[in-house]
């Protein structure tokens, strides 16, 4: 037998072994108080979940096109995103659909108060994505800024976006429109959530 049959054959074997293996399965990432669910994001592949043990975690944080499940194991109640201050605590950017799932987390201190686009969406900013939000609690997030009148979403600014948000509770929020929502060209489906103790210049 040639040496090209030889090859012909070997190469035969490793596409049927691909096939066979079929896609990479997915993998739980858990993070702990003190690591960065951020860097469990960028490490994550579409498919990917990852698992947050209860505690604070002081950090925005960016999907970044992932399809993945960022979920809490103990729930709002004892698992917060504190954004420090940041533009956003939580963004959705990159064309995120309803596999990107964010679930279980009180998301605070989120502060959109700078140029364009960040004086949007204090709590959570999603433009042009489509995320699925549930059992949140968006508490204590604003949109202000000084040199224009235009800061909006408190709670979360939605730009073209869909997004899904099933039980959750906006709270608290404040900005110059829309304290606990501001929807622009979207259309989010909200289902069984808490709109109480918003409050917006503008109105909303």
């Amino acid at each position: 037998m040639n040496r090209k049959a030889n090859l012909n054959i070997w190469l035969s074997f490793w596409v049927l072994a691909v096939v066979l293996a079929g896609p990479a399965a997915a993998v739980t990432h858990y993070v702990s108080p003190g690591q960065s669910i951020q860097a469990a994001i960028d490490a994550a592949a579409n498919g990917d979940e990852i698992e947050v043990a209860p505690g604070t975690y002081n950090e925005p944080i960016n999907f970044n096109g992932k399809g993945v499940r960022l979920y809490s194991s103990g729930g709002a109640d004892v698992t917060t995103i504190d954004g420090t201050g940041h533009y956003h605590v939580v963004q959705c950017v990159s064309n995120e659909g309803a596999d990107t799932v964010l679930e279980g987390f009180t998301i605070t201190d989120g502060n959109a108060n700078g140029a364009y686009p960040d004086y949007y969406g204090g709590g959570m900013y999603n433009n042009g994505s489509s995320p699925t939000v549930s059992n949140c609690t968006f508490v204590g997030n604003s949109a202000y800024t000084a040199s224009v009148n235009q800061a909006k979403g408190g709670g979360m600014y939605n730009y073209n976006s869909s997004p899904m948000v099933t039980n959750c509770t906006f709270s608290g929020n404040t900005a110059e429109g829309g304290g606990g929502m501001y929807n622009d060209h979207s259309s989010p489906t909200v289902t069984n959530c808490t709109f109480s103790g918003n409050t917006a210049e503008g109105g909303g």
